[in-house]
């Protein structure tokens, strides 16, 4: 019998004995409560105001988790830590200590942005065929296996970013994160949906007495989700250290997991691990100065280029996701993916030719190529002269404390509830972000020792005339960086507020090989336009009205006439903001 077959049969055993069970021996609780959260189906502009500061994040209780740091005195990176730790106990299956990601952060009295990279790293033993199974691919290596898991970099990087730009004891950010793996919280649609959607994953990895199961079942809106594991864990990472998770118990306990399950992670391969503050990457739009993170991180190049290339386009007077805008958007994005394939990797290891990426002049040759009624076919890299010696499912948070500083935080365990991998008694999940490498040996993202794969993330901070205007970033894969970029438009172009702009239709299109893929589109896009786009040529898929694919973006819009942060949270997933 096949798991789905298993999960039925035990499920109508439950409903028959319902009457008869007993408390839960596991260590998630399962009950019903009434659910305090914020509707998962509001899908309307809902806007969090704040004057003095404002957190948002993709769970309500990791906002408020933000906000009681600020108010205690706490800064946006303080407050930006403390809502780390609350996501990862109140959104587990998309990001936490078994996984990394990137912090854009404003310095408000310096004027200055920092980047701090803490993506995870391969472990040293690593080559470019590491997914080969009797000559081909094998998928669950790559999704739900040892091999799946990279090292991780979440912790270390929040410890660094703590330790150098905030004011708080590590002890201090994370407290709440304690509580609400302690005492649990009702379960969300969102929650539930996803969990059924693993299932089978937990089902092979975790197995039925995971605290990510209930009672061996997925959760259903309104149970109990307790993860006392996971606070035990926490207690001991605030009263011993970081150091722990990298060279003492709980690495060794890690390590065994991934050998467990067939990996070739070592002691040395988290020993060795650090994360890397670095210089930002800085595009423009009209009157906006945006800064965003470097390679592997590609979100933030992928962003600035496809917003040099909209630069050259009357989109006002086409019309917010009228047919020639989501053309021309559609194209940009085939030009885009042909350039990531072929360029993008580590580039403490590869030459990636940012600056020729990121600039006007090659964004006008794109333009140039792009035909306003039909579809190009076939779209190529860009190609550069001489040698380049540029050194130039997630979760999202922003947060922005008094003084003006501003932190833009994207994060991820990568697929949700990652490895499904659970260290020994620790309640925590490791990634499966080895996947993110190419499975092309000859690809400049094959996997290779120590080497960090491209990542999707592009958590940016946006300026006008050198004040801050956005904090943005969004979970979604390769959806991120057009979802953004989507975003920034509806904002800039389409004068939108920022909960409108999040909220607002989205589509995504890519391209393989250098050749275009479907176009997805939320349903709430009317027929018309789609009528429009096939008559082109264009091959369109209908996904849900608010779809998950396209991910769950949070944001900060600063006004500053009118001395007002306003929040906003993406319905796709559990968003929600905190001001005061």
């Amino acid at each position: 019998m096949t798991k789905k077959g298993i999960f039925l049969q035990r499920k109508f055993a439950v409903v028959l004995i319902s009457s008869l069970l007993l408390t839960s021996v596991f260590s998630c609780q399962r009950r019903q409560i009434k659910i305090p959260e914020l509707p998962s189906d509001r899908h309307q502009p809902y806007n969090f105001i704040g004057q003095k500061g404002m957190v948002v994040a993709a769970h309500p209780l990791a906002a408020e988790a933000g906000l009681e740091i600020l108010k205690k005195g706490g800064n946006a990176v303080d407050a930006a830590i403390a809502t780390a730790f609350a996501l990862n106990a109140a959104e587990p299956f998309a990001s936490g200590i078994g996984g990394g990601g990137f912090m854009v952060i404003f310095l408000a009295e310096e004027k200055k942005v920092t980047i701090i990279n803490f993506r995870e790293k391969a472990p040293s033993q690593a080559f470019p065929e590491l997914f080969v199974d009797k000559g081909k691919i094998n998928e669950q290596w790559r999704r739900s296996h040892g091999l799946a898991v990279a090292v991780p970099g979440a912790l270390a990087g929040w410890a660094y970013a703590l330790r150098k730009y905030g004011t708080k004891e590590l002890y201090d950010v994370m407290q709440r994160g304690i509580d609400i793996a302690e005492k649990g919280f009702a379960v969300s649609k969102t929650f539930s949906k996803i969990n059924k959607d693993e299932y089978e994953k937990l089902l092979l990895t975790a197995g039925t007495t995971s605290c990510y199961l209930n009672e061996g079942f997925p959760y259903e809106p309104g149970d109990l989700f307790r993860n006392p594991e996971l606070a035990r864990t926490f207690r001991f990472i605030s009263s011993k250290g970081v150091q722990e998770f990298y060279k003492g118990e709980l690495a060794r306990k890690i390590v065994s997991a991934v050998k467990d399950n067939g990996g070739i992670m070592t002691p040395e391969d988290l020993a060795l691990y650090e994360p890397v503050e670095q210089c930002p990457l800085k595009g423009t739009y009209k009157d906006y100065t945006l800064y965003s993170i470097r390679p592997p991180g590609s979100g933030g190049l992928h962003i600035i280029q496809l917003l040099n290339i909209i630069e050259n386009w009357p989109i006002r007077k086409w019309g917010h996701n009228s047919p020639s805008y989501i053309h021309h958007f559609s194209e940009a994005l085939c030009f885009v993916f042909a350039d990531r394939d072929h360029y993008l990797g580590d580039p403490d290891f590869i030459s990636i030719p940012v600056i020729p990426l990121t600039s006007k002049q090659y964004a006008a040759q794109i333009v140039s190529k792009i035909k306003s009624n039909l579809m190009l076919g076939y779209y190529p890299f860009g190609k550069f002269n001489g040698k380049q010696n540029d050194k130039e499912n997630t979760t999202h948070l922003c947060t922005m404390d008094k003084e003006g500083n501003i932190v833009s935080l994207s994060q991820s365990i990568n697929d949700f509830f990652g490895s499904g991998i659970i260290p020994e008694n620790t309640g925590f999940l490791l990634n499966n972000h080895m996947r993110d490498f190419s499975t092309d040996p000859n690809s400049p993202n094959a996997p290779r020792p120590n080497r960090r794969p491209v990542s999707s993330m592009g958590p940016l901070i946006m300026f006008k005339k050198e004040k801050p205007f956005l904090a943005l970033g969004s979970p979604g894969g390769t959806r991120i960086f057009p979802s953004l970029t989507q975003i920034i438009i509806n904002i800039i172009e389409f004068g939108m507020s920022l909960d409108e702009a999040i909220e607002s239709p989205r589509f995504f299109n890519y391209s393989s090989r250098g050749k275009a893929q479907n176009i997805s589109l939320e349903s709430r896009i009317p027929q018309t336009t789609i009528n429009s786009l096939e008559a082109i040529g264009h091959e369109v898929i209908i996904r849900e009205a608010f779809d998950k694919y396209f991910g769950g973006a949070q944001g900060i819009m600063i006004l500053q006439a009118k001395k007002i942060i306003h929040g906003g949270a993406d319905s796709r997933r559990d968003g929600s903001g905190a001001g005061y």
